[in-house]
């Protein structure tokens, strides 16, 4: 349609017919891009039939809620508000040999945050033998990340978190209480928000595609390498990357305000899946949403009053030693150091590793 209706418009030439376009369109070894994305999966079950047209619509009105929810946080210019999220995992030592296609490598994490206002990103990275993916982890990140940020600037009043809906990422016990403990002992109101599932496309989404274009043509031999990579990915305003290890992973296991964050006590009672909106306020008290449109209700769990609030430095570490990986690994790891320069053998000697 825009071959005929604009471009031979615009040059007063009548259009070929759709046969000698096609033609054309192969001699020239051309395609038509189509980006990648992930499909929603009630969209889908909609589509097949396999979802009535009463949850369709509930799902998609979530939908739009979110969305508009976001945008206007982002408008809103009293508020800190950030996009945060998980890239896709990333592999050690990573080239075109073609050997390294048969071995297990070692896997690399990397935590996104993205300015809605000013655009900046930050990046925390690690790789499997510093810490994993637990709750305790996230959790020591995310409440990292936000105690950089105070004190909040005299034109704020809160930080905005948005994510997906990730149990252990982002919607966690763990993660509630390590986000009530900053607001408590820095008094600043921190809200959580979790976009609709399927539909969680967000901006901190253009560092991981940033990064992965430009890790298109470098070959990484060790996880610090993914440091430059990072730093490099976006010239106009370079990324911030704090590379983690296992010491700067706290436990927050005995740290807790709350055992649970469920926003409903029994059987059909509502479950952490179900809540929009957590609240973490400097009295101590999470508040939480079903909806965006709700407005905030305590959450009716009961608090552990003989907790009280402590620095971040001073609750104790997640990791006394790094983290083993299993002996396979390991052995895969050692059989590619013959395509690696030998600077960096000793990396690769130095990993802990399982006896079985």
């Amino acid at each position: 349609m825009f071959y005929k209706n604009d471009w031979c418009k615009n040059k007063h030439i009548d259009p070929v017919s759709i046969c000698t376009f096609s033609n054309k369109f192969e001699e020239g070894n051309l395609g038509l891009f189509r980006p990648k994305k992930d499909l929603c999966d009630r969209c889908e079950s909609f589509k097949t039939g396999n979802l009535d047209s009463e949850n369709y619509e509930a799902h998609i009105l979530k939908k739009e809620e979110s969305r508009m929810e976001k945008n206007n946080d982002k408008e809103n210019k009293k508020y800190l508000t950030f996009t945060m999220d998980l890239q896709a995992l990333l592999m050690c030592p990573k080239s075109t040999v073609s050997s390294l296609y048969y071995k297990m490598k070692l896997s690399v994490h990397n935590m996104t945050f993205f300015n809605l206002e000013t655009k900046d990103g930050y990046c925390f990275l690690w790789n499997e033998t510093e810490g994993g993916l637990s709750s305790n982890e996230f959790g020591t990140i995310i409440s990292s990340f936000v105690l950089s940020l105070l004190p909040l600037p005299t034109d704020k009043e809160k930080i905005i978190l948005y994510s997906d809906g990730c149990a252990y990422q982002n919607r966690s016990a763990i993660i509630c209480n390590a986000l009530l403990h900053i607001a408590i002992t820095k008094k600043v109101v921190i809200e959580q928000k979790y976009l609709e599932v399927g539909h969680t496309q967000m901006e901190a989404d253009s560092i991981h595609s940033t990064i992965e274009r430009r890790l298109r043509l470098r070959n990484i031999q060790v996880p610090a390498d993914y440091i430059s990579v990072i730093r490099e990915a976006r010239i106009s305003q370079p990324y911030s990357v704090q590379y983690i290890e296992h010491s700067f992973f706290k436990s927050f296991n005995d740290h807790l305000f709350y055992r649970s964050v469920r926003p409903g006590k029994g059987v059909g009672a509502k479950c952490v899946s179900d809540v929009r909106a957590f609240m973490y306020h400097p009295e101590g008290i999470i508040k939480f949403k079903l909806n965006f449109s709700d407005n905030w209700s305590d959450l009716p769990q009961r608090r552990i009053m003989t907790m009280k609030p402590t620095n971040l430095q001073d609750i104790p570490n997640l990791l006394g030693n790094r983290r083993k990986i299993k002996k396979r690994k390991y052995d895969d790891l050692q059989d590619l150091k013959a395509i690696l320069p030998v600077d960096y053998h000793q990396f690769y000697d130095s990993i802990p590793f399982m006896d079985k």
